[in-house]
């Protein structure tokens, strides 16, 4: 029943057919490939014809992988022109052809240039005219959610790997790279933030709309809106619009009905690129309450992150999100589960002890680290001018915020160790100057409020009349420690942390079922 058919059942069945294809890839001078590839071609075809969308995610995930490393380690696919030999003048399976080979062709970093950005670029618009133009309650077509992802992480991916190139073309000088500057000229609109958003908006949209006879979207409309929104939350975040990023994730709950439908790897963009964006608003709180989530949902989910590509990504994204952590709770300390407190000492305590001491080179290297990348902003292709660095821009905006609140750290001590202090009495012992003291009180309170993202997602499924502003969550302190003034007094009241002996059961239990998870792995195939 698993065995799968003869290769030549789903496309050329005679011999003669076959002889007949070897020889027009010898006309075009395309080289042969195995038979083994072929057979990938045409079951994926195939599944993709039958919408089976187990065959597809088995294919997509395990064939591919399979087939790439055997055979395309070091060379591209074959051509768009060879499958369709092959598998006929099927258009909607040669434009997801298309974005797994010039997927394949970034990911291996081979020669990319610029006519091949262009007809990827044009590949994907393809591709999405052709997802908006499904029907809403039985699409044509299925693909499974984690070659969703792909397709919007790699579409976000290649437009930030289009900026980069157009600056460097830029930063050449006008005599140089002629061909390109003259095709850039005649596509200026090729990648452009605007298009890129729109469409990602149009396919957010998409999954809103989509109601189906349980009143629910269908399943791919619905991922593929929340993999949408991320997509604009990363790119919004690498043009440095962090709020504009954090408003385009107003309709995504993922701790809560959006979170079965995400793949790992989108949980730890979302929880990454989205806490990234609070801590350069000022948003300290929600910076350090997104981080936790996210990785507290990979700690506990680690036995489904495939053994791919993304698992590099992933873990990559998990590390800066520690580092996120050490930046908001150096600015404005705040507690921590004490697993995610050990994590974060245990790989930047030397950074840690610099950044108390209000160190800049300190903050430096660590937001370096945790960034994400950005899009230079460029000028037009035929000017001189060379693209200012995004990252020194936006370090010099954080190093900025950095000095607002120099000695909001040692504030914060002298507060934990008394529970009334006279307010002259603080600022000598600060030695702060009169009337700068009660600013970094108010910056103190202030930067420990909290208006939960995903408390206003709730509330925002309540039914309102039409035009009525979303309101606002209710913002509580996300520090253990609280303090008013009054009267030339600062008033301190400190939460009372009860050990919860639960965790380490808890904790406990999860380390034996990642074990168990592992063992189980090797008695499975390999994903390579």
């Amino acid at each position: 029943g698993n065995q799968r058919p003869p290769l030549w059942s789903a496309g050329v069945k005679t011999m003669s057919e076959r002889k007949d294809f070897e020889m027009d890839m010898r006309k075009r001078g395309e080289p042969m490939f195995a038979d083994s590839t072929q057979e990938f071609i045409l079951q994926l075809n195939k599944a993709i014809m039958h919408k089976n969308i187990y065959d597809i995610q088995t294919l997509y995930e395990h064939d591919f992988e399979r087939q790439t490393s055997k055979f395309y380690k070091t060379t591209p696919w074959p051509s768009v022109g060879a499958i369709e030999k092959l598998v006929g003048k099927d258009e909607n399976f040669l434009i997801l052809y298309k974005q797994l080979y010039y997927r394949h062709l970034y990911g291996r970093k081979l020669a990319v240039d610029l006519p091949n950005q262009l007809i990827s670029y044009q590949n994907y618009l393809d591709l999405f005219n052709i997802i908006l133009g499904l029907r809403t309650e039985a699409p044509e077509f299925e693909i499974p959610g984690v070659w969703l992802w792909d397709i919007i992480d790699e579409f976000v991916w290649q437009f930030r790997a289009f900026h980069v190139f157009r600056s460097e073309v830029q930063a050449r000088g006008p005599e140089s790279c002629k061909e390109d500057r003259s095709l850039l000229e005649q596509r200026p609109h090729a990648w452009s933030a605007q298009t890129v958003i729109v469409f990602l908006k149009y396919l957010a949209k998409k999954g809103k709309m989509s109601q189906g006879e349980t009143g629910k979207p269908h399943t791919l409309f619905e991922t593929l809106s929340v993999y949408a929104c991320i997509g604009m939350l990363r790119v919004n975040c690498a043009m440095g619009d962090y709020i504009g990023g954090i408003e385009s994730m107003r309709d995504v709950d993922a701790s809560g009905k959006h979170e079965q439908v995400m793949v790992p790897a989108a949980h730890a963009s979302l929880h990454y690129y989205l806490s990234f964006a609070y801590l350069m608003t000022r948003r300290y709180a929600d910076c350090v309450k997104c981080a936790v989530d996210g990785l507290t949902y990979l700690s506990r989910n680690k036995a489904l992150i495939p053994r791919t590509y993304q698992q590099s990504n992933i873990n990559k994204m998990q590390e800066q999100m520690y580092g996120i952590l050490a930046l908001a709770t150096s600015l404005v300390p705040q507690r921590l589960d004490e697993n995610l407190a050990s994590g974060v000492q245990d790989r930047f305590a030397s950074q840690m002890q610099q950044m108390r001491k209000m160190d800049l080179d300190a903050y430096r290297q660590l937001f370096e680290a945790v960034c994400p990348k950005l899009i230079p902003m460029c000028m037009e292709p035929a000017g001189n001018k060379h693209a200012e660095n995004p990252l020194e821009l936006q370090l010099a905006v954080f190093l900025d915020e950095v000095r607002a609140v120099f000695r909001v750290p040692d504030i914060y001590s002298y507060l934990k160790m008394c529970t009334a202090i006279n307010v002259d009495r603080l600022t000598s012992f600060l030695g702060e100057k009169d009337g700068s003291l009660a600013r970094k009180l108010l910056y103190l309170k202030h930067r420990t409020q909290s208006g939960s993202l995903y408390a206003e997602n709730k509330k925002k499924e309540e039914k309102r009349p039409e035009g009525t502003p979303q309101p606002r969550s209710k913002e509580t302190s996300s520090s253990e420690m609280q303090f008013v003034v009054s009267e030339e007094m600062v008033h301190v009241t400190e939460k009372r942390q009860v050990k919860q002996h639960a965790d380490f059961f808890i904790r406990e239990i999860l380390r034996y079922e990642y074990i168990v998870a592992d063992v189980d792995n090797f008695r499975r195939i390999s994903y390579f």
